[in-house]
């Protein structure tokens, strides 16, 4: 399926790398999400995202740090909100550990891309030195500085960004599928993306994988950060319906059964088949994580065309679970996606949170096994 949209001329890509440091638990799913469905009542052993980027001439940027190994030190405010919510982060190490394991000299990074300013996004900066610099999206300074403690209730680090070189993007030359656009290298590979609303500033990014002039042709890795939680705020859509039917694997003795797209809709606000199960929470008084709930769903419209582009674009968001068991993480790099399968066997898996806690599909013996899925072709009459 062809773009909705023309992307920039250019035939440089860049390397690009999942890292995954720290899984989110307890946090309630109807801060982001809405309406509710059962299913998603929390995050639950939800990766943190963050993204190596490798250039071909040998500059390295690194797009968010996931979180901080040692969260409970945040600023006070968060860290005392955090407790106080119940909310869990499990980290393995903070990423710069991640990079100096694997053979990363940590004076080879250039920039650190902020998405935005969140704890599980910012991770810990002071392990990287002075020498790397910070990226930030429009407002980000006026809003955010001075940080902890100059500022006493302020939800950031003071020491998130003192001592190093912070830029921030106030101004996009170019738009790409509607969204404001930076091309960062100045040749196509890698374009900072300003979608807003869920934070001040908030920044995604869309990296050229694969070349024109490759075997699998221009490909691209989205790196949403938290324009979405849930890829049920995605998908389905028109340019990427639910598959007419869905097989679900009771267990290794007993055949599949195919489940068509009926019992989905009844668990579906709309009862539709191409328009997406939820969007983004817009309750007030704070229970929203997004800043701005309305122009935190213009930025998801535009980014479901990008979606919507399975054999161009793999769309990253930086919780989407249903990654887990498609990727490889750093240090393979994921430029080969397209051909390794990964958006094709992640694409609706998100489906199995539903099929799992969902009444409306018990009656299919679904038990906690893979998900399959093949479309139908239906020939007309």
């Amino acid at each position: 399926m062809g773009l909705p949209f023309d992307l920039p001329s250019g035939n440089v890509s860049v390397k690009v790398a999942f890292i995954c440091n720290a899984l989110l638990t307890g946090i309630p799913m109807s801060r982001f999400v809405s309406p509710n469905i059962r299913g998603l009542e929390f995050l639950d052993q939800t990766p943190t995202f963050s993204f190596f980027i490798q250039h071909p001439s040998g500059k390295r940027l690194l797009f968010d740090l996931g979180v901080r190994k040692d969260w409970h030190n945040l600023s006070p405010t968060t860290a005392q909100r955090l407790a106080e919510a119940g909310w869990k982060a499990e980290v393995s190490q903070d990423v710069p550990e991640i990079l100096q394991e694997n053979g990363i000299s940590l004076e080879s990074i250039e920039t650190v891309i902020w998405s935005h300013w969140h704890w599980d996004h910012v991770g810990d900066i002071s392990k990287l030195p002075s020498s790397v610099s910070v990226l930030v999206g429009p407002g980000f300074s006026s809003a955010m500085t001075p940080g902890y403690p100059e500022n006493q209730k302020s939800p950031i680090l003071e020491s998130d960004y003192s001592g190093r070189f912070m830029t921030e993007i106030k101004e996009f030359d170019l738009s790409v599928g509607g969204l404001p656009a930076h091309d960062y290298f100045g040749d196509g590979s890698l374009f900072i993306l300003s979608t807003p609303g869920h934070a001040v500033g908030h920044l995604s990014a869309l990296a050229r994988t694969t070349s024109h002039d490759s075997e699998a042709g221009d490909t691209y890795i989205l790196m949403g950060g938290d324009c979405c939680h849930h890829m049920s705020q995605l998908r389905p859509s028109n340019q990427c319906p639910l598959p007419r039917s869905v097989w679900m694997n009771t267990n290794w003795d007993v055949a599949p059964r195919s489940q068509n797209d009926m019992a989905w809709r009844s668990i579906h606000h709309s009862k539709g088949s191409s328009t997406p199960f939820t969007n983004v929470s817009d309750h007030p008084n704070g229970a929203s994580a997004a800043s701005s709930p309305a122009d935190a769903m213009v930025s998801l419209r535009k980014l479901r065309d990008f979606d919507a582009q399975n054999g161009s674009i793999f769309f990253a968001a930086a919780h989407d679970k249903s990654l887990l068991s498609a990727i490889e993480l750093f240090p393979s790099f994921a430029n080969d996606w397209k051909r390794k399968g990964w958006a094709e066997q992640a694409r609706w898996s998100f489906l199995e949170e539903l099929a799992q806690k969902n009444p409306a599909l018990e009656n299919i013996g679904y038990n906690g096994s893979d998900l399959c899925f093949e479309e139908v072709e239906v020939s007309s009459s």
